[in-house]
């Protein structure tokens, strides 16, 4: 009984991996893009202040 219940708990560990996989690569890109706009953001301040 308890093999049973292990192998489902497994078979649906596994639905949920692959189906997150996609979200996953999205958040990842997400916090890439992110990353780069606070650089961004950092060289555009440092800028303003040479203005200055």
């Amino acid at each position: 009984m308890e093999t049973k219940e292990n192998e489902k708990v497994l078979r649906l560990q596994t639905v949920l991996e692959e189906a997150l996989k996609p979200i996953t690569a999205k958040l990842e890109t997400l916090e890439k893009d992110v990353k780069s706009v606070q650089k961004a953001q950092e060289e555009l301040k440092k800028m303003v202040q040479k203005e200055r």
